[in-house]
């Protein structure tokens, strides 16, 4: 068994009419005037009332810590585009058509939406859900998202109630959860009474292909004892399934913890352990024959191959695989000179980094410090640019932990470090999404103080850019109104939102309460067009 792991988990953009209409929308939003959700609104600075049941083991002076530590952590401030005008010829029509939808819940004001690219921002979603309506804390799991979702495998947490029918697996999480960014609502997608779902559902990787999640590796508890070098395919859709890949060819040891990547209907696999030894083999999968091959087997003693890893992440920039960071369980590897898989020559590059501008000093070098366990995702920019953003992680000393988040360009190799935003404590064994609209979110892992470790199922997210300004009206809507899922597709379009935006909700339940008013009032109306006149004059 890894010593490593047992040591620490015992230690715990539009344009045209539907544009106008999303311009028209955000105005409302930012003035305040749209309201929606009375019934299951909170602030997003006021703490949340499921906080008590964040984790199995927390006390309530836990709870109130964490409490205390979410009044000045749940701000969702954003950088507000000043520069835009906005056309207002209809703004009266849709307005009424608006309200006669938001006013069924009747009025009601949050703080006002601001967009700041680079902050870090605690996703209020807990006081949404009843007890068991979302993930409890887990460390191990592994995120990725869509452009409605971000979905949660796996996972692990100690202190789990045990599962007379999983007695085996009890302590993992044999769980699929979806949560929906307009709604900010978790749903639990598959688990095992339902499904057929691996056990290994510890430190495994996770894809996207062709909309379909594909996982492979991981590890079962104990650690070790039992890994995989199978893939699973999940669906999402309406009828949620999983089913085990049947492969051939020259397939990868069993292990947990490495790293893949699509490249041309292929997946990649790099390193990994099987909790005694480690590798940075490298193996890929074709996804159309389902057949796997040896692509490069490293031999650091006899050559510049990369040492052997596990808990690295790596990113892609179509010609080269990066790896970041990773270790055994006592090492750690650094930042500085990074390996990176050449997918023309199937063989090893090493790239000497450059460190931030900002450094002034020998003790802040301007590169992050090695680490393992860490986060990552990368991101496009404008400029077709890709690059990769870092949280978290720990060294190998177990006395080392991160709350830093760095980005690294990946043509120009230059670290940034992002000094307006950091984690509210340190975490590892987190993980980390890209919604593909230069979002990141961060969910769940170990959180570090001084006082103990203990898991969590937080969830921050953090604009790496400024996106379209068609997101950010669409980001200002759902930030005033979480019941937009409760009507169905025709108002929506007809409220001005476009299509593309309506299909990121889930789809319309079949029974539905009905609501107390169907009538706007036209008093409201009055004063809403009144103040957008003022507002735009």
């Amino acid at each position: 068994m890894d010593q490593d792991d047992g040591h620490l988990e015992e230690n715990e953009q539009l344009q045209g009419d539907n544009y106008e209409g999303m311009q028209d929308l955000a105005i409302g939003a930012l003035e305040e005037y749209i309201a929606m959700d009375v019934m299951e609104e909170d602030s997003d600075i006021d703490s949340e009332p499921g906080d008590a049941v964040d984790d199995d083991d927390e006390s309530s002076d836990d709870v109130h810590e964490e409490i205390m530590e979410q009044d000045s952590w749940s701000s969702d401030e954003y950088y507000d585009d000043s520069d835009s005008t906005f056309q207002v010829e209809s703004t009266n029509a849709c307005f009424q058509q608006l309200h006669r939808m938001l006013n069924r819940y009747g009025e009601q004001t949050k703080p006002n939406y601001s967009f700041k690219p680079l902050r870090l921002i605690r996703c209020q979603y807990k006081s949404r859900h009843d007890v068991g309506e979302f993930p409890i804390a887990r460390s191990g799991h592994r995120i990725i998202a869509s452009e409605s979702h971000l979905y949660s495998l796996g996972g692990y947490n100690p202190k789990r109630t045990p599962n007379n029918t999983q007695r085996d697996a009890c302590m993992l999480f044999q769980e699929l959860w979806a949560y929906n960014f307009a709604t900010s609502r978790w749903k639990l997608l598959l688990d095992a009474e339902n499904s057929a779902m691996p056990r290994e559902l510890a430190s495994n990787a996770l894809v996207i292909y062709n909309n379909v999640l594909i996982s492979h590796g991981g590890t079962g508890y104990p650690f070790g004892e039992t890994c995989s070098n199978d893939c699973y395919v999940y669906t999402t859709g309406e009828n949620p399934q999983v089913m085990l890949l049947k492969v051939a060819g020259d397939l990868p040891v069993a292990q947990y913890g490495p790293g893949i990547v699509i490249h041309n209907d292929y997946l990649y696999t790099i390193g990994g352990t099987t909790g005694f030894d480690y590798s940075c083999d490298v193996f890929r999968l074709n996804l159309i024959t389902k057949v796997w091959e040896n692509v490069y087997i490293c031999r650091p003693e006899m050559r510049d191959d990369p040492e052997g890893r596990y808990r690295h992440e790596v990113v892609y920039d179509g010609h080269h695989i990066y790896v970041l960071g990773g270790g055994t369980s006592h090492t750690v590897y650094d930042l500085q000179r990074i390996p990176a898989f050449n997918l023309e020559t199937n063989c090893w590059d090493h790239f000497d980094t450059l460190p931030d501008r900002t450094a002034s000093s020998a003790q802040d070098p301007g590169y992050p410090k090695a680490r393992k366990c860490l986060s990552c995702v990368q991101h496009t920019a404008s400029n077709g640019d890709i690059e990769a953003f870092i949280t978290g992680g720990l060294q190998g000393d177990f006395t080392t932990y991160f709350n830093d988040i760095w980005k690294l360009n990946l043509r120009t190799k230059q670290w940034y470090k992002i000094h307006s935003a950091t984690l509210p404590r340190p975490l590892y064994f987190h993980s980390a999404a890209h919604a593909g609209n230069g979002c990141m979110y961060i969910f769940g892992g170990i959180e570090y103080s001084e006082k103990d470790m203990r898991r969590r199922n937080d969830l921050f997210k953090m604009w790496m850019t400024i996106p379209k300004l068609s997101d950010i009206c669409w980001d200002a809507i759902t930030h005033y109104n979480h019941n937009l899922h409760r009507f169905d597709r025709a108002t929506l379009l007809g409220a001005g939102i476009p299509d593309r935006y309506v299909n990121l909700l889930p789809s319309l339940p079949q029974r539905m309460r009905k609501h107390i008013s169907e009538e706007p009032s036209s008093s409201f109306i009055n004063t809403v067009t009144k103040r957008m006149r003022s507002h735009i004059d």
